[in-house]
């Protein structure tokens, strides 16, 4: 897998819609690599995924984009894999999205327009080895995603645009390992189109509600280790708190603003109060904050005795 190439592909496509067409000119384009490598001896499976996707066109003054729409989507198979792949601009891409009879509306391309660039790379590289018996004893999975959008607004008037990824591994055993991608691309109308239906409301919707209960369980972790934290620090003699304060500096549980380094030059009630209220910051989107503060926690109560 080379993200690097991805990304000077998307870079290259940008460059020459801006030197070589004129703001008016819609360039979209999509590069598309799925690698599959699998040995008998020792039993294992390569799978290398990369797919760029690009636009770059004019947003007029009345909001609207020109509508495009790309889709990519497999099986999930090793062997009998299955590739399907659409790629459609304008009427194509609002019709085919639209509901039986009806068309998605846009607003009218007309005024002044800017140039707008929408664009994602993605990366997913997959190893799986097996054992003799078949069942999994190694598995690797490395993923990058860039995604970038330059759009001019205007008052109350925001285009459209939508970028989707779901990819699905099964690696239970060689026999019934699977690897699923599919991608979903689109601005204008086909965005606002795609928005609207049921499945793919659900992708993001799933995704949130993931992130979500990462967060509170991340939360409800760190909450716990600071309050637990805190109570061992309480029964610590004041001879003991510089090997709290290097301990926290060291695994970094207090932010910047806190300036642990500066705790040794307070008095043991001031720095008691200061440790107190920047341990209570959380940073529930880190799981990392979740494990050094553990670390901490264990450290601080160790001198306790507890």
């Amino acid at each position: 897998m080379n993200t690097r190439r991805a990304s000077i592909v998307l870079s290259l496509a940008v460059a020459l819609a801006g030197c070589a067409s004129r703001p008016d000119t819609v360039v979209f384009v999509t590069k598309s690599s799925l690698g599959l490598d699998v040995e008998q001896t020792p039993p294992s499976a390569s799978i290398a995924y990369d797919r760029v996707e690009g636009y770059f066109g004019p947003r007029y003054e009345s909001g609207a984009v020109p509508p495009v729409v790309a889709v990519f989507m497999t099986n999930g198979q090793l062997l009998d894999r299955r590739v399907k792949q659409l790629y459609a601009t304008g009427d194509a891409a609002r019709t085919l999205l639209a509901p039986a009879g009806s068309v998605a509306s846009d607003p009218k391309q007309e005024g002044d327009f800017k140039p707008m660039f929408f664009g994602t790379s993605t990366t997913v590289g997959l190893k799986i080895g097996y054992e003799a018996g078949g069942s999994t004893s190694t598995f690797t999975l490395g993923y990058k995603r860039k995604e970038l959008s330059v759009i001019p607004v205007n008052k109350g008037r925001f285009p459209a645009v939508l970028a989707t990824l779901q990819t699905d591994v099964d690696a239970r055993g060689a026999t019934g390992s699977s690897f699923g991608a599919g991608q979903l691309f689109a601005t204008g109308a086909a965005a606002t189109a795609l928005a609207a239906r049921q499945d793919v409301r659900e992708i993001f919707i799933d995704k949130a509600e993931a992130a979500l209960d990462d967060y509170r369980s991340e939360e409800r972790q760190q909450s716990r280790h600071a309050l637990v934290t805190l109570g061992c620090l309480a029964a610590l003699p004041d001879a003991k708190l510089p090997a709290v304060w290097r301990n926290a500096e060291a695994l970094g549980v207090l932010d910047k603003e806190a300036g642990v380094g500066t705790f040794a030059s307070l008095g043991p009630d001031a720095a008691r109060e200061r440790y107190t209220s920047h341990l209570a910051l959380l940073d529930a989107d880190s799981a990392d904050a979740t494990t050094r503060l553990s670390l901490h926690r264990q450290y601080v109560c160790g001198l306790a005795g507890r």
